[in-house]
């Protein structure tokens, strides 16, 4: 019920820009129903402010009387999401300011910050810093805001609390995404959270953008209404894609100066995966985590079977780093560009691209739902396992959450995204659709504890052109991630 509150009310807060019909983001069909009738579909049940945000549960009687709560946080986070110590005049660093010191008023509490490097090289580091706090009793730290890969080693060792045991956090308001706490709760135990939280989440959404100029120039169909019709697939962008490179600066070779159906980074090519709905680890009967059925199965080959001569014979692709998706894209030499949301803000806007914004697509038609899968720099928030403030950082979290979910998403996302950001009404339906399916998948987050294989297996298949060997390959891996996960279960089971 909260997600389906939740969009309704981003509708409500779209609907003086949007032009013709609403659109609904959970399905991407048109609907022609009227805004009075939108607003008398809320619930009755849930608090909300005078804009239409659903308010938290807290209340005004906690004072916690002044008491710190530490926080240990990468510091070399790509966007600013943590401690920002003056306005400055900055939509988004501004939001965060209030927030912070939204969490501070309300609650009574001071926060005190600590950053260390903690990304994708500095893992070690990071985990090493929080897991010293805990042998040394939790002197310095009260809650972690790590790289979303180190939370699960965090938990794994035995360094955070079970979220769900603890009095003020409410993972049934809309700013705790629904795929997290299904996903993620094991042996009935939660130990890390993000959603709203994490400002670098919407930023880390994977989002396919399209040139609006090329597609009026060679008569291709409006994506927005394939998304609208459920047609919008796999398939379909790779027809799109058909035919369109040509060599612009005539050197005889495949460079980025030239015209592409899509480019990309081939980090990225895992957002194929869970946008078709496959998954890799699943929960049985008595929830056990095991292989899931989906991951090595005929759809995976198939899928792979078709990624795998488009990136590599058709030549209508381009393979770059994230400075070279901006330049081609940038500069109008692609249609189609496979990236990450915060690309809208970083590069695409500026260099003044006629530009639209699509989910990644799904597999085909038959496929329920479009699922947007997150690149890894966003960050995952838990508590030290043996902090004395257990119930205050659970406040402190809760606040902390449902005060992004007021101030810093609609900076982030209404603002940013779809409005200063976007192009027009379609956009603004699409972005509601790209956030409202995101998904966390227990391969990514507990994918150090898996030696990587969870997303490695299916992308160097994709980067190695090796369709044909994929089942030999899962094969030759299926006992180790078995034990790996084996591994996983049995020591989340173990801990309190």
């Amino acid at each position: 019920m909260k997600k389906i509150v939740a969009i309704l009310l981003c509708l409500i807060l779209v609907i003086p820009t949007a032009a013709g019909c609403a659109r609904n983001p959970e399905t991407g069909t048109r609907d022609d129903t009227t805004t009075s009738a939108i607003l008398d579909t809320s619930s009755p049940d849930d608090t909300t402010t005078e804009t239409g945000l659903v308010e938290d549960d807290l209340g005004d009687d906690i004072d916690f009387n002044g008491e710190p709560v530490r926080i240990l946080y990468w510091s070399d986070v790509q966007n600013t999401e943590f401690e920002v110590k003056e306005l400055t005049g900055d939509i988004i660093q501004d939001a965060i300011f209030d927030r912070n010191r939204a969490i501070e008023e309300r609650l009574g509490v001071s926060l005190e910050w600590t950053g260390v490097p903690g990304n994708y090289d500095n893992q070690t580091g990071f985990v090493s810093e929080a897991q010293n706090d805990v042998l040394a009793g939790g002197t310095s730290y009260d809650i972690f805001a790590g790289y979303s890969m180190t939370a699960a080693t965090l938990a794994l060792r035995g360094c955070t609390q079970n979220l769900l045991a603890l009095d003020f956090l409410n993972f049934e308001k809309p700013w705790w995404p629904d795929s997290l706490i299904e996903q993620s709760t094991i042996s009935e135990k939660l130990f890390f959270c993000s959603g709203d939280i994490s400002c670098n989440l919407l930023y880390m959404m994977y989002s396919v953008y399209f040139n609006q100029d090329l597609i009026t120039k060679y008569s291709l169909e409006n994506p927005y209404e394939l998304v609208y019709d459920n047609r919008w697939t796999v398939d379909k962008l790779i027809e799109m894609s058909k035919g369109l490179y040509e060599d612009l600066n005539a050197n005889n070779a495949s460079d980025q100066s030239d015209l592409f159906g899509l480019v990309t980074m081939n980090v990225f090519y895992d957002a194929f995966f869970w946008g078709s709905g496959l998954t890799e680890i699943e929960k049985d009967a008595n929830g056990k985590l095991v292989i899931s059925e989906s991951w090595d199965s005929e759809k995976t080959l198939r899928l792979l079977e078709k990624l795998c001569p488009f990136f590599h014979e058709s030549g209508d692709t381009f393979t770059t780093n994230g400075a070279g998706i901006h330049a081609v894209f940038g500069a109008g030499n692609s249609l189609f560009a496979l990236t990450e949301a915060q690309y809208s803000l970083k590069g695409f806007k500026a260099s003044g691209v006629n530009y639209g914004v699509v989910p990644v697509p799904k597999y085909d038609s038959n496929q329920k739902n479009y699922v947007t899968i997150l690149s890894f720099p966003y960050t995952m928030y838990s508590i030290s396992s043996v902090t004395k403030k257990a119930n205050i950082a659970s406040a402190v979290l809760e606040c902390y959450a449902s005060e992004s979910y007021r101030r810093v998403t609609p900076a982030v996302f209404e603002t940013s995204f779809k409005y200063k950001y976007s192009s027009g009404s379609d956009d603004v339906v699409m972005w509601d659709i790209i956030r409202e399916s995101v998904s966390f998948e227990l391969g990514r987050i507990f994918t150090t504890s898996l030696n990587n294989l969870s997303y490695s297996l299916f992308r160097n298949a994709v980067v190695n052109n090796s369709a044909a060997s994929w089942p030999s390959q899962f094969k030759a891996n299926r006992k180790v991630i078995e034990k790996l996960i084996d591994a996983i279960q049995d020591t989340i089971s173990s801990l309190e």
